[in-house]
C-alpha cells in the first residue's frame, strides 16, 4: 500500500467516525444547516475586501520537502 492509499484508508476511517459521532439528523437541527449560502465569486468580487485565496504548501505526501 503506497502513502496515498494510506491517506486515503485513514480519511475514510476519520469520516466514519465522525459520522457515527454526528449524525445526519444532529446537523440538520443546527441553526448553522439553514443558514443561506454566501456566494464565493460574489464575495471575492466585493471591493471593501481583498479577494485572495492562497495556499502555502511545504511538502507533498509522495514527495517531501517542497524546495527544502
Amino acid at each position: 500500500m503506497d502513502i496515498l492509499q494510506k491517506i486515503v484508508a485513514h480519511k475514510r476511517e476519520e469520516v466514519a467516525a465522525r459520522k457515527a459521532r454526528y449524525p445526519l439528523a444532529l446537523l440538520e437541527e443546527s441553526p448553522y444547516f439553514s443558514a443561506p449560502c454566501v456566494s464565493l465569486r460574489h464575495y471575492l468580487t466585493r471591493p471593501d475586501l481583498s479577494g485572495i485565496i492562497a495556499e502555502i504548501k511545504r511538502r507533498s505526501p509522495s514527495q517531501g520537502d517542497i524546495h527544502p
